[in-house]
């Protein structure tokens, strides 16, 4: 289960202040991710509980599983048809249904209104609109019944929607995930976190008048990735 700082407060029975300095520390492990720190609660229970029964048995250090060597680029997950950019949607759940439409996920998942209950559950612990308009709405665990590796959409609103952003402002676009496993979670939310640090992607897909224009930008995007880390040798 991944966990936010706040929840790990909670199921440690700590501030949250104490989280910071055992990161600090080294005592447990993190990774931001949209600027917010998110945990493995798995690894968590081994550290604080190494004699109990633990559903989750992943025992891999949290930014290990960011860097998995599982490696799919966002681009590869991504259609024309995952491409929304007309979303009419008013609302936190009007969104979240707009962005998993029955004709892509009656497919992918056993119970597509349990996707949405859990996307929905998600922005009530703490919304997914990370600021400057933009959201990265997702189920708070992987859904181990996916019917596919991993699934990536892309919204807009024109207009804009109040999502409870950190920073109060509208949200216009929308960066959906759903995955398998907690790597592939990890990596594609990491992969997202990245588009999402390159300004001219981000106005791309503002402006953008078709899906293929955003499918190529994320391409672009990850080509300019790979070549950088190919120039310093990683």
């Amino acid at each position: 289960m991944i966990l936010t700082l706040k929840e790990l407060a909670e199921h440690l029975r700590v501030n949250e202040r104490t989280i910071l300095r055992m990161l600090k520390t080294g005592q447990i492990q993190g990774v931001k991710i949209g600027g917010q720190w998110r945990f493995n609660g798995g690894q968590i229970d081994h550290v604080f509980f190494p004699g109990a029964r633990h559903q989750d048995d992943e025992d891999v250090p949290l930014q290990e599983l960011v860097q998995t060597q599982i490696q799919i680029p966002a681009s590869r997950l991504l259609t024309a048809e995952r491409i929304l950019l007309d979303l009419k949607a008013t609302t936190v759940e009007g969104i979240i249904e707009e962005l998993t439409p029955p004709m892509l996920f009656n497919n992918l998942v056993l119970d597509l209104n349990d996707l949405r209950g859990k996307c929905l559950a998600r922005e009530q612990i703490v919304s997914t609109g990370v600021g400057n308009g933009l959201a990265v709405p997702h189920p708070r665990d992987p859904i181990t019944t996916l019917r596919a590796p991993g699934c990536v959409i892309i919204g807009r609103s024109v207009k804009g929607v109040d999502f409870s952003a950190i920073d109060k402002k509208k949200v216009h676009l929308f960066f959906f995930q759903c995955s398998q496993s907690i790597e592939l979670h990890l990596h594609l939310m990491g992969r997202i976190a990245t588009l999402l640090r390159d300004e001219a992607f981000v106005k791309t897909c503002r402006n953008a008048k078709t899906p293929e224009e955003v499918i190529a930008a994320v391409m672009e995007h990850e080509r300019k990735e790979f070549l950088a880390a190919d120039d310093t040798g990683h």
